[in-house]
């Protein structure tokens, strides 16, 4: 035990092997081993630590630029291992894939590309049928659901933590959800209520999936890459448009200024220092706006781009070249550019334009 506990195996993979309890392992480590049992483990773990961090350092090295360049192209980062492994077999694939899981490079989630559009709609339905407290309805779903869809979904949920009665129960569910939307039209849930919904059922149930796959249900933005907007899943499922949701066409922001709200965050978070997060654009995207500068939300760019990893990955690719156009730009702090500006949707008057953005308030 002494010795194994030297190695750096844990407590409890030790009791499990001799049927005791992890507390009775530390308690005969310490009276056999003592100290220097402890301290021996110590000096072991950081030898280790330290050829990991060499090992991967070396990796980076030889083979961080070509998988910043693939992930730069879109690749994930199971793709790029696989690329590196096949024209590199002596690389070694587990620490390939532990140092570019912990390094700096942002690679293509395509949480969109992981469902098929059936086990996406799934999702939904039974997100609502939970919203609606509908008990599962088992016969319905043996006669009524697409077997494909059910078969996907299960091979899904496998990879987590769901059981065969938890399976079951939520294709019951999946099921009188259907059932009640076909008999109630006028059913509907909003894109931020779904969101809750899964945020809270996930984890309470334990359904994550291993680490580097997406939990199901799918996310909201996940639902609007299948269809775009809110509201086209909805219809498309049966359910009634949500009153909160933008029809298509009655957008608030152009492509352009999306884009340059996104570079225009990550440059400030380059020159302040800070990691360009989902939050932090979050409390920049406030404080701008209490300046009186409109920027597109959070949620807004995360849905644009699909996801946030595809928004900084863009804003990384343009704000080099964006530097120099931006010198005869006016700043934040700069007096705002009054001038009327031409919705590119309907040629109304539009408002202002600040920093490459619609501001309602500015020059008013």
């Amino acid at each position: 035990m002494v010795q194994r506990y030297i190695e750096g195996e844990t407590l409890e993979a030790i009791g499990g092997d001799y049927g005791v309890t992890r507390e009775r392992v530390r308690q005969i480590v310490s009276k056999v081993g003592g100290s220097m049992a402890a301290e021996s483990r110590k000096r072991r773990l950081e030898k280790r630590e330290a050829e990991t961090k060499a090992a991967s350092q070396a990796f980076m090295a030889s083979y961080g630029a070509v998988a910043r360049t693939a992930a730069a192209s879109g690749s994930t980062r199971s793709e790029t291992v696989l690329r590196l492994a096949i024209l590199f077999p002596e690389m070694d694939k587990d620490l390939a894939e532990s140092t570019l899981r912990d390094s700096s490079i942002r690679f293509d989630t395509r949480a969109q590309d992981i469902f098929s559009k059936a086990v996406v709609e799934a999702g939904l339905y039974y997100l609502v049928g939970a919203e609606l407290g509908l008990a599962p309805d088992p016969h319905f779903a043996a006669a009524n659901l697409d077997l494909d869809m059910m078969t996907e979904l299960v091979a899904v949920l496998q990879q987590g933590t769901a059981t065969e009665e938890d399976i079951s129960t939520i294709l019951g569910i999946i099921g009188a959800a259907k059932r009640h939307i076909a008999e109630h039209p006028e059913t509907t849930i909003t894109g931020s209520r779904y969101d809750e919904l899964r945020d809270e059922l996930v984890p309470a149930l334990g359904w994550e999936s291993r680490q580097g796959a997406s939990p199901w249900p799918p996310t909201r933005q996940t639902v609007m890459g299948k269809y775009t907007y809110w509201n086209a899943a909805l219809e498309s499922m049966g359910l009634a448009a949500s009153k909160t949701g933008r029809p298509p066409g009655l957008v608030k922001f152009t492509e352009a200024l999306y884009q340059k709200a996104i570079c225009d965050f990550v440059s400030d978070m380059d020159m302040a220092g800070l990691y360009p997060s989902h939050d932090k654009y979050t409390e920049w995207c406030a404080a701008m706006n209490a300046a009186g500068n409109e920027y597109p939300s959070s949620s807004s760019i995360r849905n644009y781009f699909r996801n946030w990893t595809a928004a900084l990955r863009f804003a990384q690719g343009e704000t080099g070249s964006l530097s120099a156009a931006e010198q005869d730009q006016p700043t934040a702090s700069a007096e705002t550019e009054d001038r009327t500006a031409t919705c590119p949707i309907c040629s109304h008057e539009a408002w202002p334009i600040v920093r490459g953005l619609w501001c309602p308030s500015a020059g008013r």
